[in-house]
């Protein structure tokens, strides 16, 4: 499946397997090693250097990110809103009030806190735990026909939300709902994990993943074009036309 998701999508790096649990993966040791970073950091590494890591509190570096992945309690500061607004050198944060903060707070999704001990990342064509949850970092159309695909057969609405932390409206948002999840991003994302500002996140259920790739190996079988668009925006022929024509578009 990752070679179908690889290939088909034109991926750069690998889609990143997720798994959470209160017991490390069956006959996987937690990362002992002098790395402590954001879980979405080691996770860019899964996908680009093919790495494998079974994190505990310890390793991550985030408050954030260790609340909503379910390692513990949130930051005081992210509950009274102080966090993400009052910086203290004056200059605006993420939110221009604490009330601000507060209402965005209560739209977190996150994992009971002291529900896992271990959070495990790695890329999926050579993931050595079964995953809950896939997540995919590419460019809208790239995330559009992974969608197109996992609803070929079943239907449905795909929805996505922006607001809080990446992890928070993907990979967490997908693993406690069973659905698909996508979003635009956060601060965090492109600055601290690198993503490229031209790519979102997606992340699938496992449950999901086999008719994706599925619909995906049936559309090249039976020659489905993808990736086949013109030239965008001003590019585009009837962009370039005079206003006397004649040009039907």
């Amino acid at each position: 499946m990752a070679k179908t998701l690889k290939e088909y999508l034109r991926l750069r790096g690998d889609p990143i397997a997720l798994a959470w649990g209160m017991k490390p993966p069956y006959g996987l040791e937690p990362y002992k090693g002098a790395l402590k970073l954001a879980h979405c950091q080691f996770m860019q590494r899964s996908r680009f250097l093919g790495e494998a890591f079974v994190l505990t509190r310890e390793n991550q570096s985030c408050a954030p990110g260790n609340f909503y992945i379910g390692f513990g309690e949130p930051p005081l500061g992210l509950k009274s809103g102080e966090m993400g607004s009052r910086r203290e050198d004056g200059r605006p944060d993420i939110f221009g009030t604490p009330g601000a903060q507060r209402r965005n707070f209560l739209k977190y999704y996150f994992v009971e806190p002291h529900t896992v001990k271990f959070f495990s990342c790695a890329p999926l064509s050579r993931c050595p735990f079964d995953p809950d949850v896939i997540t995919i970092i590419g460019e809208p159309r790239t995330v559009l026909y992974a969608v197109r695909a996992a609803i070929y057969y079943r239907g449905g609405i795909v929805r996505g939300e922006t607001g809080p932390g990446t992890c928070s409206t993907s990979w967490v948002a997908s693993y406690l709902t069973g659905e698909i999840k996508y979003t635009l991003g956060c601060f965090g994302a492109f600055n601290r994990t690198g993503i490229d500002p031209s790519e979102i996140c997606l992340s699938i259920p496992l449950e999901w993943l086999r008719e994706t790739c599925v619909a995906l190996e049936e559309w090249k079988e039976r020659g489905k074009p993808l990736f086949h668009e013109p030239p965008p925006n001003e590019e585009r022929e009837w962009m370039k036309v005079p206003y006397e024509g004649p040009y039907e578009g």
